[in-house]
């Protein structure tokens, strides 16, 4: 475990993890996510990568000075770039998911410069062309994703962010997912603070003009970010990879790290530092 202090409209002392030797790769969560949420991929990265996992601001052990409330995806974005200075990365490969998806294409369109690759998994461009959840996955995924929620909350959100059989045939994986969730959970503040900010997201029209290499990444059976939003963001960003994780729901990563580290690392191989 490690920390690292610098400045992005106040203080910030970004807990982060680092496993691993080679290019560096960070890896930013989602909404809900803490840097545990990576456990069943980092050995596996770790093996080809120099893998950086910090928590967002506002999640795990990450601590502000002086905390203004404000999510968006830009505000997040300017704390991967205080990480790479204070770590000294001047290029390296980035992974988000779900919001962490919205983060890093933030950071992908104000820096290409520092990327020799992106990759965005389960993720959306904002704006009106949004592939948006049906109402009732949104509002069970809000109910049982904050600080206190039931036990009951809890599963019906989790059903939603899997694909139908993993109860039964990955549950190891997914009891491994649901306790990342317990040591640290989220206030209703802050996730009202994130979705505030999401919804002030929207890169549609400035993708076109990325010059990165990128790959996105989908599961098969994502209902939260249905996966027509995947195809999207690969048609807007030149050369854009897109790849469908089969037998999985929006948190992929978990429910099939194989094929997602097989992916990743297959991608990042193809574009060292």
């Amino acid at each position: 475990m490690a920390t690292l202090e610098g400045e992005n409209h106040g203080a910030i002392e970004i807990h982060y993890e680092e496993v691993g030797e080679g290019d560096p790769l960070v890896l930013i969560g989602g909404l809900t996510s803490t840097l545990e949420a990576w456990g069943l991929m980092r050995a596996e990265l770790a093996t080809r990568c120099r893998v950086i996992m910090p928590d967002n601001r506002g999640s795990g052990s990450t601590r502000l000075a002086d905390d203004d409330g404000l999510r968006t995806p830009e505000r997040f974005a300017g704390d991967i770039l205080v990480l790479a200075e204070g770590l000294g990365l001047e290029r390296f490969h980035l992974m988000g998911v779900s919001m962490g998806g919205m983060i890093v294409q933030e950071f992908a369109v104000a820096h290409p410069e520092r990327l020799a690759s992106l990759t965005i998994g389960c993720s959306n461009t904002g704006g009106k062309q949004v592939v948006s959840p049906t109402a009732a996955v949104l509002q069970a995924m809000l109910a049982g994703s904050g600080e206190g929620a039931s036990e009951a909350a809890k599963k019906a959100a989790m059903a939603i962010q899997i694909h139908p059989e993993t109860p039964e045939k990955r549950a190891d994986r997914l009891a491994f997912f649901m306790a990342t969730k317990k040591d640290r959970p989220h206030s209703g503040e802050e996730l009202r603070n994130r979705v505030r900010g999401i919804a002030q997201f929207d890169v549609y029209d400035r993708l076109p003009n990325l010059d990165v290499a990128t790959l996105v990444l989908t599961g098969s059976h994502d209902q939260l970010v249905p996966k027509e939003n995947s195809s999207l963001i690969a048609s807007r960003i030149p050369d854009a990879r897109l790849v469908e994780i089969a037998d999985a729901g929006h948190i992929f990563f978990v429910e099939q790290p194989e094929a997602t580290h097989t992916a990743l690392l297959d991608f990042v191989t193809q574009h060292p530092v």
